[in-house]
């Protein structure tokens, strides 16, 4: 008889351990199922791996950032360590999970499966989602197209490449969806069809040195534009301890003409600037921005304003220089894909 995988999941916090007064109850507790019980809740996943738990946050994702995935993806890293683990589950809240699974997928180098789940009802719901996007994780990391690591979402039966995970909807179950490019595999049953590739991301683990470090990530703000708004957006932003600016802008990254050029002024002055876009599938290249070539704003390919935030974060950490940054983004671009 074959050994069962074994599994070690990781709680977080967030809706998928929520819990309400009632089962139909629009409000509820992020944060407040231990790991240990979702895992028993979920039928069939004793049957597919020996799974472990351990929770290491219980609270809403909205809570979470560099400072606490850094600890997640260190534990992450010590776990796949063991010859006991064949992957890893985190459970976590959808609010942040994009830019966590992002996150990961650039600090961590683990050699197993990372797949990070989460859901949009909490766990004493009427039909909660919770217990089938927790054992469709299992199950997609226990499948040998995942071996040899790699960070992965898994949600409402879709397998998606973590560094492209997007939330598209605040209520919806099929909130995830993969961007740019599609699903790696979707989950049918107690079945892995493949989809696409294992669509790498292009600096997986280029961070990894951030592991080692117990200094907080260099303050990276986000401006959002609206219509009408001139150059207000940036003149009124606290920028003294901003090391770096994300400019959510509209369409293809365009801005007005008045505010295009103090973001010029600002990259010129040492602030590192990246243009991305307000819309929900970006594509920012250095010919749709309202910003000329030689102006040294950055734009962000098809990274949304908290996903550039991320990456501008690691690289000011890291020590890049403006032209160096420009680079990385620059793997993101139509160009590269």
């Amino acid at each position: 008889m074959a050994r069962k995988p074994k599994i070690h999941v990781i709680g977080t916090g967030g809706t998928i351990s929520g819990a309400g007064d009632t089962a139909t109850a629009g409000a509820y507790q992020s944060g407040a199922v231990e790991a240990a019980q979702l895992i028993a809740a979920v039928d069939g996943l004793d049957r597919l791996a020996d799974v472990s738990a351990e929770t290491i946050f219980a609270t809403g994702s909205e809570n979470l950032g560099p400072v606490q995935w850094r600890q997640l993806a260190r534990r992450i890293e010590e776990v796949c360590a063991s010859n006991d683990v064949d992957g890893v589950v985190v459970t976590h809240g959808t609010d942040t999970l994009e830019e966590a699974a992002f996150y990961l997928d650039l600090v961590c180098r683990a050699n197993k499966p990372v797949a990070l789940t989460a859901a949009m009802r909490p766990a004493t719901a009427l039909s909660a989602d919770g217990p089938a996007n927790l054992f469709q994780a299992a199950l997609s990391i226990s499948s040998p197209h995942f071996q040899g690591g790699g960070v992965f979402v898994v949600m409402n039966t879709q397998v998606i490449a973590g560094w492209q995970a997007i939330k598209t909807s605040s209520v919806a179950l099929d909130s995830f969806c993969a961007y740019p490019g599609g699903s790696v595999a979707r989950v049918v049953g107690e079945s892995l069809m493949m989809i696409g590739g294992r669509q790498s991301s292009p600096l997986a683990g280029r961070f990894h040195g951030v592991l080692e470090k117990d200094e907080e990530l260099p303050v990276v703000d986000i401006v959002a534009l609206r219509g009408g708004c001139g150059d207000r957006p940036l003149s009124n932003a606290n920028t003294n301890d901003c090391k770096g600016l994300v400019i959510a802008g509209f369409g293809s990254g365009t801005m007005p003409d008045t505010l295009a050029a103090e973001a010029a002024d600002m990259a010129r002055s040492g602030t590192v600037v990246v243009v991305s876009s307000r819309v929900g599938r970006v594509m920012v290249s250095a010919h749709s921005t309202s910003t000329r070539l030689d102006d040294g704003v950055i734009p962000s390919g098809c990274l949304n304003p908290q996903k550039s935030a991320v990456l501008l974060s690691l690289a000011l950490a890291d020590g890049l220089d403006a032209a160096e940054i420009a680079g990385l983004f620059q793997l993101f671009s139509a160009s590269s894909q």
